[in-house]
Order: structure tokens, then C-alpha cells, then sequence
């Protein structure tokens, strides 16, 4: 060897070099061979629509951005426990059916969230929809206490100070002789309430464009484009695209508003000498500041984090609820009356229109029809990466695959709902066929662990948003929309109501 030049030193390097070179490449031959099997194996096995051979189903016409949803209740009525989305050539399963997603969400099989997260990780960060394990369990532990019963009852008060605020529009409308745009009106109320219950912030968002509403809404619209783009989903891409410089405007301008704010509660809990106990419920912003474990509290940048998360989870999600809830109700006189006549009970007597926390178990009639409505137009699903093998009516979808709990397709599968799933019918929510049906077979806010933490405070703005509008007014359709997907389900176009001012008694 030493004639050619090598030392036994070198040589035995060279072989090192070698032997960890073949390992590595061996090790990745046999994960590329394994992946390969696994994506043979869902082409195999697994049923779906035809993929196009570079596109998948993305661009199928009708496509799934089709205004209206169809092509989603086909799916569901076509394939009732699950079938296949191929995002160009990845496989994503999708489950739509209770007997699909209860080992999921009830289970350890799929506890890791999907890579569809990763969307929102340069805007939210690390926090509890974001994250898996220790991280996860630490923020939620940390940050119950803020949905807690006594904390969200100290969040009516200015609910109602809110929707006081939402009246006072309506009426002007009324007496400018103008419809109520919607879908618009439920935005802008939404984000009052959650920028109010969370920070304790006046934006005056009902009457004047407000600079979180603006840039949050775009930074989803983004969100949703990159989750139907075969490409923009890779970060390489995204980032050359004409989609990143909004995108980075609006993380730096929220990301800078919620900072500031952090800031100047920091300095203000000093002047005063907080604590947790003086201070639980005033707000989410509080709340999430002062609480405290073994390891201490959150960083300011991870309550940063939090407080855009509660702002996506608030903003979108209860204003698309609630335009579908008076939509439905405006639709639907008889139950419309129904609601109204619940709420003249409910204000007997009574000159003062202040929604109480006990008010809120006095309104059954009106919380079937939220249920009803979330059931029909509820889209949020959640994405896991499978850990293990998941079985469902005798096929098997292997481990390491992505899965969407597609909770608008379970909420319309024929084979949970019945042949009239597209009629709105708040008698489902009646004590006796909630109790004959699956747990699983209504979930809006998802089921499990891992379950929506605000859903209370969703529901309780939702309650006194309607009471407050059916006791002044009556709505009736002036002109119509289809939905369209945005994340969250949205009208194409604007929803224009009728008001019409209901007589004082």
C-alpha cells in the first residue's frame, strides 16, 4: 500500500469514509423503497377519485374550490368511510365517517399533527395548534385556566359591550335604508369581541378598517392558496413567490401590534403588583402572562404566539358560524320565530337588554340552531401524520401517511346524517337523537385531547350576538352566495340581508 502512495493510517480512514457512506446510502435506498410501498399501497388499496399523473385531484373539474361544496358531498356519499386526496403525488386519506375518526382522535394512532401545519408556523410559532408532545401538553396546561367557567364569565360583559356596538350598526343601516352585508358585519363583531376579550383592545373594528382584521384575513387567504397549491406548500417555492412579500407584511405588522401590547401589560402588571389570583379572567392576554408552572411561565414570544393563534381560532372561524347561523335563521322564518319568541321570554320584564352568564342555559331552542348550522357549514379539519397503521372497514392506511379528518364531509355523509343532510333541521340537536348517534358524527370543534380549548367562549359569543340581533330585528334574504372554501367556509359573495326593526312591546 505504501507504494501507491497510502499510509495504513490513511487507508483505514479511506475505508471509514466508505463503509459510512454505503450506511448512509443504504439507509436511504431502504426508506425511499419503504415510502415507495407505502404510496403503492394506498394506490393499491385505498379507494378515491382518478389522479391526474402530475396534478392529483387539484385540479379536477369540478374541482374541490368549486363554490358550493358539491364535489366534497360526492366524496362522502361516494366513498363513506374514507377515500384518497393525492396533493400532486402525495396521498392524503381523508376520513369522513365516525367509525374512521374516533380512533384517531381518541387514541395515540394519530397524535402528531399533519405537515399542513407547517402553513401557519412562520406566522403562529410554537403553540398548542402547531405543536406535538411535552410543548403542546405544557401550553395547554398553562393556558386552560383562560377558558376556565369563572374566566368565561368574566368575558360577557364585554361580549355584550360588543354587541351593543353590533345593534347600533344594524340600526343605522336600517335607518339609511341599507341591507346588512353579512358576512362583513359578523367579521367585524367577531374580531371586536376577540380583540376586546383577549387584550382588552378598542379597535373600533365595527365602524373603521382595523389593521389586525386586515392582516389577518389576508395572511389566511394566503394560507389557503398554498394548501391547494401543489407547489407553493414548499418553502423554497413560497418564498420566490409574488405571495411572500403580503405574507411577510402581515406577520411583521401583527407580530409587532401583539408585541407592543405584551409590552405595555408587562410595565402595566409591575405598577400594580399583579398576580394570578387577582388577575384570572380579566383577560386572555392576562391570563396567559401570569400563569406559571415548575419551569415558570411562557416567554413573551411564545405568548405572542399564543395571542395570534387565539386571534385565527376567534376572528374566521366565529364569524363564518355565525353568518351561516343568521343566514340559516333568515331563511328560515318558522325557526327564526322560534328563536325570537325564545328571547322574548328570556327579556320579560326585563328594560335592561344585558346578556348574563344564567342566560345563556335559557336559550335551548337557539343553541339547536347553532348546532344545526355548524353542522352544515362547519370546515376546519384537522391533519395527523399517522404513527401507526390505522384499520377502517377492513383496508389499512399505513403509517407515516397524512390523514384530514374532514369534518364538513362527516357532517353531510348520508350514511350518518340520512338522504337530508343539505336540509337545516335543529330538531337533530333534540335530547333524544343526540343521545341515538354517535358521538363522533358531530364534531366542529374537533373531539378527543387535542379538541378545540375555546370552543366555550365560541359558543357563548354566538349565543349573545344572536339574542342581541333577534331581539331588536328580523332578517330577511335579499340576496344570496355560495360558499366557497377559505380555510374556514365563507360566502362567494357578500350575503345582503333585510332589517327589519321588530316592535317594541
Amino acid at each position: 500500500m505504501e507504494s501507491l502512495g497510502f499510509s495504513p493510517a490513511t487507508l483505514v480512514l479511506f475505508t471509514v469514509f466508505v463503509s459510512i457512506v454505503s450506511y448512509r446510502c443504504l439507509v436511504c435506498l431502504v426508506a425511499v423503497w419503504r415510502e415507495v410501498q407505502r404510496i403503492m399501497h394506498i394506490r393499491r388499496t385505498l379507494p378515491g377519485p382518478k389522479p391526474h399523473w402530475l396534478f392529483g385531484n387539484v385540479l379536477q373539474e369540478p374541482g374541490p374550490l368549486t363554490p358550493g361544496f358539491e364535489w366534497y358531498r360526492n366524496m362522502a356519499k361516494t366513498y363513506p368511510k374514507l377515500h384518497v386526496f393525492w396533493a400532486a403525488w402525495k396521498p392524503v386519506v381523508t376520513l369522513n365517517h365516525p367509525d374512521s375518526v374516533r380512533n384517531v382522535l381518541n387514541g395515540s394512532v394519530g397524535s402528531v399533527k399533519s405537515s399542513l401545519y407547517g402553513l401557519f408556523e412562520e406566522w403562529l410559532g410554537q403553540n398548542m395548534v402547531t405543536t406535538d408532545g411535552k410543548v403542546w401538553k405544557r401550553h395547554r396546561k398553562l393556558i386552560t385556566n383562560t377558558f376556565h367557567f369563572n374566566a368565561l364569565k368574566n368575558y360577557i360583559p364585554k361580549i355584550n359591550q360588543v354587541a351593543e356596538t353590533l345593534v347600533s350598526v344594524i340600526t343605522q343601516r336600517c335607518e339609511e335604508g341599507k341591507p346588512l352585508e353579512l358576512y362583513k358585519s359578523m367579521g367585524s363583531f367577531s374580531s371586536d369581541a376577540i380583540l376586546q376579550c383577549a387584550f382588552s383592545y378598542k379597535s373600533d373594528c365595527q365602524k373603521v378598517e382595523s389593521q389586525f382584521v386586515q392582516h389577518a384575513h389576508n395572511l389566511m387567504d394566503i394560507v389557503t392558496k398554498r394548501s391547494f397549491s401543489p407547489f407553493l406548500p414548499f418553502k423554497f417555492i413560497f418564498r420566490r413567490s409574488s405571495l411572500y412579500k403580503p405574507w411577510r407584511r402581515g406577520i411583521d405588522v401583527l407580530h409587532t401590534l401583539i408585541e407592543n401590547i405584551i409590552s405595555e401589560r408587562r410595565e402595566e402588571h409591575k405598577t400594580k403588583g399583579s398576580n394570578l389570583e387577582y388577575f384570572k379572567g380579566m383577560d386572555f392576554l392576562d391570563t396567559i402572562m401570569l400563569a406559571k408552572d415548575s419551569d415558570g411561565g411562557l416567554t413573551d414570544e411564545e405568548i405572542r404566539d399564543e395571542a395570534n393563534t387565539f386571534l385565527v381560532g376567534g376572528i374566521d372561524t366565529t364569524s363564518s358560524a355565525l353568518t351561516w347561523l343568521i343566514y340559516l335563521l333568515a331563511t328560515h322564518p318558522e325557526y327564526q320565530t322560534m328563536v325570537q319568541e325564545e328571547v322574548d321570554k328570556l327579556f320579560k320584564d326585563r328594560e335592561n337588554r344585558e346578556i348574563y352568564s344564567e342566560d345563556l342555559h335559557d336559550t335551548p331552542f337557539l343553541m339547536k340552531c347553532i348546532k344545526e348550522s355548524q353542522r352544515m357549514y362547519s370546515f376546519v379539519s384537522p391533519g395527523r401524520l399517522l404513527t401507526e397503521p390505522l384499520v377502517v372497514d377492513g383496508l389499512t392506511v399505513p403509517a407515516g401517511t397524512e390523514i384530514t379528518i374532514f369534518v364538513y364531509q362527516l357532517h353531510h355523509n348520508p350514511d350518518v346524517w340520512g338522504g337530508d343532510h343539505m336540509t337545516f333541521k335543529p330538531s337533530r340537536f333534540d335530547r333524544e337523537n343526540v343521545e341515538s348517534r354517535d358521538s363522533f358524527a358531530f364534531i366542529p370543534f374537533s373531539a378527543g385531547a387535542r379538541n378545540c380549548i375555546g370552543q366555550q367562549f365560541a359558543l357563548q359569543e354566538m349565543q349573545i350576538a344572536a339574542i342581541r340581533m333577534f331581539d331588536k330585528f328580523s332578517f330577511t334574504l335579499l340576496q344570496d352566495s355560495l360558499p366557497v372554501f377559505k380555510v374556514i367556509s365563507a360566502p362567494q359573495d357578500e350575503i345582503l340581508l333585510g332589517i327589519h326593526p321588530r316592535n317594541e312591546k
